[in-house]
């Protein structure tokens, strides 16, 4: 249970420790605000934004808080904690959630506007299962998995479920084989807890696209491992063609959750995409404490830490034995 519990709260703490510095695309920009006291939990700021490129979409948030990926990560932890919650009963939670006059406060991306829009368009009995998005192969379709997979579900329910959960916000038939992948590496760091069989596995299971990048990626060695061949290979963007190989070769070339997390800020970028599949892994791997696993001032740092480990708690509850 340690180790399930430290994959969900270490993809929400690489979450939050992103959220000051999301999307920026200037490793040299991260650079210079590392040296800022309490970094990487920092306050957004529009001048950090400043003649670099990026976009700035976290001013409603504060430091520690998460961005609307550790968002979805957390409500999928509170829904997945009832067993039998409908394909519909999530639907509607979704959109009381990110919808108009929900708790959530912060950036909404284009994919879940356009799934909000779908829902408010029909009638709750009207709404498709299949609701995601065909086109769309971002990250945020990554962020149910730490959570189904904490459920322990068998190989083929897994599946079944990935289907049924990430299908309600990605049709995308990328986007649902690289969430698959995602769980089977997950799935081998909770067994092994050891690196280099987990990013096997991811490049084994993930689409022939990503599988050929993250070779390619983790053959880099000596003088040519560094950013500026990794990004004459793939970019620092949301899509997960490029963000699966570049977690893995981040994962590849850390020892430890910090260092994991530090070097994903640092790539710049969309962070907090990565942060779900790096922390997740990291976490499983390196668990809590210790030299290399999640810091416990960084726990601390993480706004709203003892409600989001009492849903952490339920959820595990919940899961197969």
């Amino acid at each position: 249970m340690a180790q399930r519990y430290a994959a969900l709260i270490g993809a929400l703490v690489a979450d939050a420790a992103s959220m000051g510095t999301h999307w920026i695309y200037s490793p040299e920009r991260i650079k210079t605000l590392s040296e800022l006291s309490h970094f990487p939990f920092i306050e957004p700021n529009v001048l950090h934004y400043k003649d670099v490129e990026g976009y700035y979409a976290h001013d409603s948030l504060t430091a520690g808080e998460l961005t609307a990926y550790g968002e979805w990560l957390a409500l999928y932890i509170r829904l997945l904690a009832e067993p039998e919650i409908s394909t519909h009963q999530i639907q509607q939670h979704i959109l009381d959630y990110f919808g108009p006059g929900g708790d959530f406060i912060g950036y909404v991306d284009s994919p879940t506007k356009a799934l909000l829009l779908t829902l408010f368009s029909l009638e709750p009995d009207d709404w498709p299962e299949d609701s995601g998005s065909s086109e769309d192969d971002q990250n945020p379709a990554l962020c149910a998995i730490p959570a189904l997979v904490a459920l322990k579900y068998p190989s083929e329910q897994l599946e079944q479920e990935i289907d049924r959960i990430v299908g309600i916000t990605h049709q995308n038939e990328l986007a649902l084989a690289t969430a698959k992948a995602f769980a089977s590496a997950l799935n081998e760091a909770l067994r092994s807890r050891r690196m280099e069989p987990v990013l096997n596995v991811l490049k084994v299971k993930s689409p022939v696209e990503i599988q050929d990048k993250i070779e390619k990626v983790r053959l880099l060695d000596g003088d040519v491992n560094d950013l500026t061949h990794v990004f004459s290979l793939i970019s620092s963007a949301c899509h997960l063609e490029d963000s699966v190989p570049m977690a893995a070769w981040i994962l590849q070339n850390s020892e430890s959750y910090t260092e994991a997390i530090m070097k994903n800020i640092l790539v710049s970028g969309d962070t907090c995409g990565r942060g779900i599949l790096i922390g997740a892994l990291a976490g499983a791997c390196y668990g809590f404490g210790d030299e290399k696993g999640i810091p416990i001032s960084w726990l601390t740092t993480l706004q709203s830490g003892e409600a989001l480990a009492e849903d952490i708690e339920a959820l595990l509850k919940a899961a197969k034995s």
